[in-house]
């Protein structure tokens, strides 16, 4: 069999050798490494010969043409000797080099656009234990074909890469120094292993370049070398030079955390831990699991907590060494059992103590802290893990048919995600952050959202796939937004933002100006002036404020914003009255021009007129409030500098508009210019009751019934205000149903006036002259 297995090796390396353009760098690699797999075992078993060198140096040979980067193939063409006395370092260097040519044409694929080969280079990449994949994945898919993110998702591959290796790297020299220990470890072994750990540990320079980091500068005191000597002569001392050796690898792994960084991740260790038993409690009773995204979350907390400690190591070594050499290995035996645990499902009490254990270590010995430091850290992870806790409890409330409390901390994990989640996630992939806010509301065609099945009073899969479906979202823009946004990104992103708040304010108000021509209107145009005016000034100053101002009420901004819209829509309500009025007035004022200024003097009431200069105010300022909350995610991700470009180039796109809008309705006739701007504020009045209800359904103050099968596109939301619901049809539509019941009225009263004035006679007409 060992023979039959040799030769269909062979056969792959002479498929290979003869290489084709249908071959595919994945089967590629999956032969390569085949014949490495080989070459290893037959060196363990000392059944090494002149055939498996033979072998892996024409295995080698012919994976050469599918490197195209010249630094992949600089490392993959180094001279390697595989004579038996060599073979197993040659064979461990291998194994690491195979690595790092794979990241490198990655990156390169990135470069040149081609998305596609990048996903296939990149999942050639071995992950350490625990390590999950999908921010990487998730970047390079949504963002990687686009010229803009291109640089920011290459430098997230490439700090994903390096703390990869780092990590397999530790793994590998702690698996090294147990079998050690163990004394099953023989001088192949040793030296085969320790060729590799030594190799993944000198990531490429250019690798190094895109995450800030540079090449050790000095080569380690031990190397790989001297411990094959060491076993070689049976040195009793090997456990101690291996360790010895690990401590200069690990000198010489890049820091990629700032001190913000560290003290941030310090923080979010401790609050993780804070939350396992939490999450524990309420998914398993009696050692069966009764709520599993419950037990599932206190799975993946650990699985963090211990990923964000190895992570931390190399900066602990330098600022906590002591506290690392004596209590390391206890902190780390520490995790192993609370994962076990988790996963045997132990009593409440086992896990409790076992967290609380490693929390007074890192605590006490480490010097960890819960208190928050520094102002201007990325919050990212911590909200995503405030959402999750937040949505577990949500969960747990309505199994327990606490409805009410289910919905409120349903809203909280909400008014989050919308301030830090969603805002940073909409530059990037706009179509992705809608589909995460559906989530968290109405849902989609199939699988109803959390507000959707709280209010039905769902039960078992439905509920709980409800909150399963809105973390999966979750965790899928969390894991974008830890891609950078580039400077012209933001601008873009500005532009749109603007361009797409500003337009019917500033489109309304232009077309109302324009109607309101002549002497008789010359205040209340002053009026929307001095409104729209106030609305700039009150926006600027929010917008200046917004640092200190909207970190005290960011969990209330969904709430203001929806008493700002009501404000707005009555506002139009007048407005729409007033329209109206005033075209009909106008009408009869063509056929009775005597009668024209009594009919003005009987509607223009004092609340109209207030009512206008309010549509001033409320247009602009309801606008001004959403962007200023859009604005302060892109300017902490991207500088004032790209955003305040963003902000220039909409505010002349919509200005450009708004002029022409009001120099189009001047030339217009007076009657044909308010038909345009009745046009103009239906359309508006019809966006503002759509938008307004879908705030209303998001803070809780309307519920969320999915219409079954209907599926709008996202911009149906964006720019029309209408979404899939019978509240968020109906409730816009009625827009027309008013429109038409005033329509009818202020006929009605306009014909009944004019009838009274014609039986009136000459006596009426010369009193309304005067």
């Amino acid at each position: 069999m060992r023979t039959l297995a040799k030769a269909v090796l062979l056969a792959g390396v002479l498929g290979l050798t003869v290489h084709s353009s249908r071959a595919d760098v994945i089967d590629d690699v999956s032969t390569l490494q085949g014949v490495i797999d080989e070459s290893l075992l037959d060196l363990h078993g000392n059944r090494w010969s002149s055939e498996d060198e033979a072998r892996i140096q024409a295995a080698r040979a012919a994976f050469l043409p599918d490197l195209t980067d010249p630094a992949a193939k600089a490392i993959w063409d180094k001279s390697e000797n595989f004579s038996q006395a060599d073979a197993a370092q040659s064979l461990g260097n291998l194994q690491a080099r195979l690595q790092h040519v794979a990241a490198l044409q990655m990156l390169a694929a990135l470069s040149a656009g081609d998305v596609e080969k990048a996903r296939e280079w990149r999942a050639i990449i071995k992950l350490p234990k625990y390590v999950s994949a999908v921010e990487g994945a998730l970047a390079l898919q949504r963002l990687g074909g686009e010229g803009i993110h291109r640089e920011q998702v290459a430098q997230l591959l490439a700090k994903e890469y390096v703390l990869w290796q780092i990590t397999r790297a530790r793994e590998k020299s702690d698996a090294l120094y147990r079998l050690v220990l163990d004394g099953r470890a023989t001088p192949q072994l040793i030296a085969s292993r320790s060729a590799e750990i030594e190799q993944l540990s000198l990531i490429p320079p250019s690798i190094l370049a895109l995450v800030g980091a540079k090449p050790p500068t000095q080569a380690p005191e031990v190397t790989s070398t001297q411990l094959v000597a060491a076993a070689l002569a049976g040195n009793t001392d090997l456990p101690k030079l291996i360790s010895e050796w690990r401590l200069a690898l690990e000198a010489g792994y890049p820091n990629l955390l700032s001190a913000e960084d560290v003290q941030r991740r310090e923080r979010i260790v401790l609050k993780l831990l804070r939350l396992i038993p939490m999450e524990y409690q309420s998914g398993v009773r009696d050692g069966e699991i009764i709520i599993p995204l419950e037990y599932r979350e206190a799975k993946t907390f650990t699985i963090q907590a211990g990923q964000i400690v190895n992570e931390l190591m190399p900066v602990w070594r330098q600022t906590k060494a002591e506290a690392l050499n004596q209590y390391g290995s206890t902190l780390l035996a520490g995790f192993e059992k609370l994962e076990s645990g988790i996963n045997r499902k132990v009593a409440l009490s086992e896990i409790e103590s076992d967290v609380k254990e490693i929390s007074s270590l890192l605590q006490k010995e480490f010097g960890l802290a819960l208190k928050k430091a520094g102002t201007g850290a990325d919050v990212v992870t911590e909200t995503v893990l405030e959402i999750r806790a937040l949505l577990g409890q949500s969960l747990a409330a309505a199994m327990d048919g606490q409805w009410r409390k289910a919905e409120q901390l349903r809203v909280d994990a909400y008014a989050s995600f919308d301030l830090e989640i969603e805002s940073r996630a909409l530059p990037r992939d706009p179509q992705l952050a809608i589909k995460a806010e559906k989530a968290f509301l109405d849902g989609s065609p199939g699988r109803p959202g959390i507000k959707a099945a709280l209010d039905s009073r769902a039960k078992g899969e439905t509920l709980s796939g409800a909150y399963d479906h809105a973390l999966d979202a979750l965790d899928e823009c969390a894991a974008l937004v830890k891609v950078g946004l580039s400077p012209m990104a933001a601008t873009i992103s500005t532009v749109l933002i603007v361009s797409r708040e500003g337009l019917e304010a500033v489109v309304i108000l232009a077309a109302l100006l324009a109607g309101l021509r002549g002497p008789e209107n010359a205040g209340i145009r002053r009026r929307i002036g001095l409104g729209a005016w106030l609305a700039l000034g009150a926006s600027a100053g929010l917008f200046a404020a917004s640092k200190t101002l909207l970190q005290g009420l960011s969990r209330y901004g969904e709430t203001l914003e929806a008493v700002i819209s009501v404000i707005a829509v009555i506002i139009l309500l007048m407005v729409t009255n007033w329209v109206f009025h005033k075209y009909y007035w106008t009408g009869w004022n063509a056929r009775l021009r005597d009668l024209s200024k009594a009919a003005q003097r009987k509607r223009a009431t004092r609340w109209e007129n207030l009512a206008l200069m309010g549509v001033g105010f409320m247009t602009i300022f309801r606008e001004g409030f959403e962007t200023t909350l859009f604005m302060q995610s892109l300017i902490l991700e991207a500088g004032m500098k790209a955003v305040s470009l963003g902000l220039l180039i909409g505010f002349l796109l919509i200005g450009t508009l708004g002029v022409a809008v009001f120099a189009i309705g001047a030339k217009l006739p007076y009657r044909k210019m308010l038909v345009v701007t009745g046009v103009l504020v239906i359309f508006v009045l019809f966006t503002f009751l759509g938008s307004t209800t879908r705030l209303f359904q998001t803070v809780g103050w309307l519920p969320v019934h999915p219409i079954p099968g209907l599926e709008l596109p996202s911009w149906m939301g964006i720019w029309l205000g209408l979404y899939p619901t019978w509240e968020g049809i109906l409730i816009p539509f009625a827009t027309f149903a008013y429109v038409g019941g005033m329509w009818l009225f202020v006929k009605i009263t306009a014909r009944r006036a004019q009838a009274q004035a014609e039986e009136a006679g000459p006596d009426f007409r010369a009193a309304a002259s005067h």
